[in-house]
C-alpha cells in the first residue's frame, strides 16, 4: 500500500496515556504515524477531555462521539460495553471511503458484522478476553456492580463469536492468542505499546511501590493483598494512584503506609522512577499488564505473582512469589540491594527486542498489504 490510510476506533480518548488501555492505544497511533499511516481517529468519550492538541500531531481527522448510557443499554442483548458505543456517526464516517479500519477492544465492534463494511480490511486489537475479565471482576464486587459484571461477563462470552467477521485478530498476550484462533483463522500476536525508550539507569532510593488505579476493584484488592503480606515489615511502603477509596485510606493510615493519593503526572513519574522495588499482585491473568512493562521500563527490582507474568514473556525478568511468607521475604532481601547496571542493560535489551512498538507495529503494514 502506498497510499497509507486507516481508521482507528478507540474504546475511549486516548490521552492521558494514564491506564493500561490508554497506553497501549496511544503509542500504537504514535507509531502508525511514524510508519506513513495517515489516520483518522474515531474516539468515544466519557468523562476525558477530548486532548486536540495532542492528538491532532498524529492524525489526518479527529471524530468524537459521546458514550451515553441510557437504562435501555443496560438492559440489551449486547453487552453495556458495545451498546453505548454504537453511535451511527461512526459507520457514516467509516462508510466515506473503503480504507482499513483498526477497532481498538472488543468494545468498539457494534459494526463489525455491518453488511456495509463486509469487503474492508478490519483489524480488531483484543485487549482481554473480556468475558473472562468480567467474570473475575464480578467474583470481587458486591450488589448491583455484581449483578452487572456477571451479566456482562455472560453477554461477553455470546457476543465474542463476532470476530469471526475481523479480517484479523491482534491478540496481546499468548493466552489470548490461543483462546481467539477458535473464532478466527487470522490471530497475530501484537505486544503492547510502551515507551520503552529514552532509559537510563538511576540510582534508586529503598522504598517499595504498588501504583494503579485505585478506584478498581482489581486494584484495591491487589493493595490489599499487598499490605496484608507487608504489613508486619520494616520496608518503607508507598502506595499511590486514583481515586482511592476511604477503606483503603484509612487502612493505610492505622498501619503508616505512605498513600499518596491522585499525583499529577510528574509526582507518579518520580515514584515510579526512583523506587528500589515495584510491588506488583493480581488475581486476574488476563491481558497484560502496562504497569507491568512500565515497572520493567526502571532501574527498580520487580516483585510480582505469577499470575502478574501469566501468558507472557517477563517472567525472567521478575522475581515471582505467591506466597504472602516468601513474598515478603523477597522484598526484605532486594530493598537493600540495588538492581546492578549490567541487569538493567540485560532487560532493557530484551524490552527492546520484544516491545519495539515500531517494529512490532509493522505486522499491520504487513496484513493489511497481505
Amino acid at each position: 500500500m502506498t497510499n497509507k490510510q486507516i481508521h482507528i476506533v478507540s474504546l475511549d480518548v486516548p490521552f492521558p496515556a494514564d491506564y493500561g488501555g490508554a497506553i497501549d492505544i496511544l503509542f500504537r497511533i504514535q507509531a502508525l504515524h511514524k510508519l506513513g499511516f495517515e489516520i483518522t481517529l474515531h474516539c468515544f468519550e466519557y468523562g476525558r477531555d477530548r486532548a486536540q492538541k495532542a492528538l491532532e500531531p498524529y492524525t489526518k481527522e479527529l471524530h468524537y462521539y459521546p458514550r451515553k448510557k441510557p437504562l435501555t443499554d443496560w438492559l440489551s442483548g449486547t453487552p453495556f460495553i458495545v451498546k453505548t458505543r454504537s453511535d451511527g456517526r461512526l459507520l457514516e464516517n467509516l462508510l466515506k471511503d473503503n480504507n482499513p479500519i483498526l477497532f481498538e477492544g472488543l468494545h468498539t465492534t457494534f459494526f463489525l458484522a455491518d453488511e456495509r463494511l463486509k469487503d474492508r480490511i478490519k483489524l480488531v486489537r483484543t485487549h482481554n478476553v473480556e468475558h473472562e475479565y468480567y467474570a473475575e471482576l464480578a467474583k470481587y464486587a458486591s450488589g448491583t456492580k455484581k449483578i452487572f459484571f456477571a451479566s456482562e461477563a455472560r453477554k461477553l462470552e455470546k457476543y465474542e463469536p463476532v470476530l469471526k467477521h475481523a479480517s484479523h485478530i491482534l491478540a496481546i498476550q499468548q493466552n489470548d492468542l490461543e483462546h481467539f484462533k477458535t473464532l478466527n483463522d487470522s490471530v497475530h500476536l501484537l505486544a503492547a505499546c510502551a515507551p520503552m525508550s529514552e532509559t537510563v539507569y538511576l540510582e534508586t532510593n529503598p522504598y517499595c511501590l504498588f501504583q494503579g488505579n485505585l478506584s478498581v476493584p482489581e486494584n484495591e484488592n491487589a493493595a490489599n493483598w499487598i499490605l496484608n503480606a507487608l504489613s508486619d515489615s520494616t520496608v518503607d511502603l508507598c502506595i499511590a494512584g486514583k481515586d482511592p477509596s476511604e477503606k483503603l485510606i484509612a487502612r493505610c493510615h492505622e498501619i503508616s503506609v505512605k498513600l499518596v493519593a491522585n499525583p499529577d503526572e510528574e509526582t507518579m513519574k518520580s515514584l515510579i522512577q526512583k523506587a528500589r522495588i515495584h510491588s506488583l499482585f493480581t488475581d486476574q491473568p488476563t491481558g497484560l499488564k502496562l504497569k507491568l512493562l512500565n515497572a520493567l521500563n526502571t532501574s527498580g527490582h520487580v516483585v510480582v505473582n505469577n499470575k502478574m507474568v501469566a501468558g507472557t514473556m517477563l517472567g525472567s525478568l521478575c522475581e515471582i512469589e505467591d506466597d504472602s511468607i516468601n513474598y515478603k521475604q523477597t522484598v526484605e532481601r532486594l530493598i537493600n540491594a540495588p538492581l546492578s547496571e549490567e541487569a538493567f542493560s540485560q532487560r532493557q535489551n530484551f524490552l527492546s527486542e520484544h516491545f519495539d512498538s515500531l517494529k512490532n507495529c509493522q505486522l499491520i503494514v504487513d496484513l493489511i498489504n497481505g
